[in-house]
């Protein structure tokens, strides 16, 4: 689902040839070129991304997931559609190009300024993303450790983790020095420099 125009690799409505590459379930683990991944059609419900040149077969949302989620889009897209100027698009499933070797799809990607029609998916990059975070550990790693350097390498200037299980959000801020942090609690209210304005009592969505 997304606020705007662009669909992630998941959503395509192409249709398929026989010698196009359909990826499901079974290929966790494949060696798969971003040019592959790019211009395969990819079986749901399942999640697909690039790690060190393989497939990533995750899980499809749950009903814990979708939750904590569309508060967010809900109020990210209120937000775009009183603001077109400072807000670009608004994107579920933001598909994200980190380098060569690595792909990543985030919940949610926000690309500030500029017509709709010059939004560069999978290359440019969000300036904002927000992650929620899944069970599992292995899911908390991806967030928390290999997203997170992977988004300051290229340069997301905002990217906020929403923990439902620790009851926090974590706001990476890019400076000179790398990513500030900072944790909020359900006390607390999100707002960012990027989005004057943009308020969320974190009360009503951490749950």
């Amino acid at each position: 689902m997304i606020v705007g125009e662009e669909q992630s690799p998941m959503a395509t409505q192409e249709s398929v040839t026989e010698d196009q590459l359909r990826f499901g379930q079974r290929d966790d683990g494949r060696p798969t070129s971003a040019d592959e991944f790019a211009a395969a059609e990819f079986d749901e419900p399942w999640t697909y991304e690039r790690v060190d040149g393989r497939l990533v077969v995750m899980s499809p949302e749950g009903t814990g997931h979708v939750l904590q989620s569309e508060p967010w889009r809900d109020r990210l897209g209120a937000y775009r559609l009183s603001r077109p100027k400072i807000v670009r698009s608004v994107v579920s499933q933001a598909w994200i190009r980190i380098d060569e070797d690595n792909t990543r799809i985030a919940d949610i990607g926000v690309y500030l300024g500029g017509p709709l029609s010059n939004l560069n998916i999978p290359e440019q990059v969000p300036d904002l993303v927000f992650e929620i975070v899944s069970p599992g550990k292995a899911s908390r790693r991806r967030d928390y450790v290999e997203k997170r350097a992977q988004y300051e390498k290229i340069g997301v200037r905002e990217y906020v983790i929403i923990d439902r299980f620790d009851g926090k959000v974590t706001v990476l801020t890019l400076g000179e020095a790398g990513y500030s942090e900072a944790v909020l609690t359900p006390t607390d209210v999100y707002r960012s420099p990027l989005l004057p304005g943009f308020e969320v009592q974190l009360a009503e969505v951490l749950s």
